[in-house]
């Protein structure tokens, strides 16, 4: 458990939010230690969660969308991490199987899975560049 102080340091470090970034198929949007990410693909959509302090879930998101700006293949270590966001009342529990990145026409291929869902959102390489960008902004806060 972090000290008081050592927590209110990070606050601090932290860039004021929240903030939104809006890209064709992605949502983004930081406050506090977390980054909230919508993928919209066609009718599907899927809402996750990432607490940017848990330990390396930061950094593992900042490769991830760095490869992806690359048109690198990569894939998402414990992609279970996330929280995947549900409707109220509903008590089944959203768990991430799988985040992916693949090179595609234009840009890359993201794939987001559940256990019920795939959102599948194609995203220029820029895109995925300032997603990476604004990552790196929340979690060199940390």
């Amino acid at each position: 458990m972090s000290r008081p102080e050592s927590y209110a340091q990070r606050i601090h470090a932290r860039p004021y939010g929240p903030r939104e970034l809006a890209l064709p198929g992605v949502a983004a949007w930081f406050h506090g230690p977390f980054a909230v990410l919508t993928l919209t693909g066609g009718e599907t959509a899927l809402t996750v969660r990432a607490d940017l302090d848990a330990p390396s879930l930061g950094l593992d998101l900042l490769q991830f969308f760095t490869s992806a700006g690359n048109a690198t293949a990569a894939r998402l270590p414990r992609p279970e991490r996330l929280v995947g966001e549900q409707v109220i009342g509903d008590e089944v529990s959203v768990l991430v199987h799988r985040l992916a990145v693949r090179p595609a026409a234009e840009g890359v291929l993201l794939s987001l899975r559940t256990s019920h869902l795939v959102v599948d959102v194609r995203l220029s390489t820029p895109d995925a560049g300032r997603l990476a960008g604004e990552i790196r902004r929340w979690t060199s806060a940390q």
